[in-house]
């Protein structure tokens, strides 16, 4: 079901397969130039994370974000530019990227599925808590929820037929794009504690 969800044709990728050779620049940020994403411009007010397909048949410029990006490939491959080094995603794995970041992303095709998860920094207060010991991705967070901070760091995780950990990844998933529930954000919350407790373990 996320599958089907995901595989349809957004209104961006339509214009984009009608002929349009550069991305909506005014659907990611209001500055004149693309060179930082806006969590503003993906977030419903009030929201602290939401998930959106990966654009499709398209180049994206090197740019960085005001919030932490994780991208998640559920079938096919993606290919990042990171400090101008090729990095592909395969299916199962799931980056994450700090608001310091910078990257490009090369055009993928009609097969390549993945999610973009646009997550503020606040959201992680509930998983900093479940974590009990620190270890490299609390040093992360840690690192993103500093202003001062300067490093671009990204994290990538081997998933694929790790069930727990696709579980929880399909759950926050769906939780996110249906919506029901009255306190989907404290869920959410815990469901990523519950990710980062599974990927220190499993990875």
């Amino acid at each position: 079901k996320i599958l089907e969800f995901l595989e349809r044709i957004t209104d961006e990728e339509k214009h984009i397969l009608s002929g349009q050779k550069s991305i909506e620049k005014n659907l990611y940020t209001n500055k004149k130039e693309f060179r930082i994403v806006e969590s503003d411009k993906l977030l419903k007010t009030g929201n602290l994370i939401t998930v959106r397909t990966h654009t499709r048949f398209i180049d994206f410029t090197e740019h960085k974000h005001d919030y932490v990006e994780a991208i998640y490939v559920l079938k096919g491959s993606i290919t990042n530019i990171i400090n101008g080094e090729e990095l592909i995603l395969e299916k199962g794995d799931l980056l994450f990227l700090n608001c310091h970041a910078s990257h490009g992303v090369k055009a993928c095709n009609i097969n390549d599925i993945a999610v973009n998860f646009i997550i503020k920094p606040a959201f992680f207060d509930t998983a900093l808590v479940m974590m009990e010991e620190k270890n490299y991705i609390t040093n992360f967070i840690v690192d993103t929820l500093r202003n001062d901070s300067t490093k671009g760091q990204f994290l990538l995780f081997k998933t694929d037929n790790i069930l727990p950990i696709t579980n929880i990844l399909e759950n926050l998933i769906y939780s996110i794009i249906t919506d029901k529930s009255f306190d989907e954000q404290s869920i959410n919350k815990k469901l990523m504690g519950l990710l980062f407790m599974y990927l220190s373990n499993y990875t």
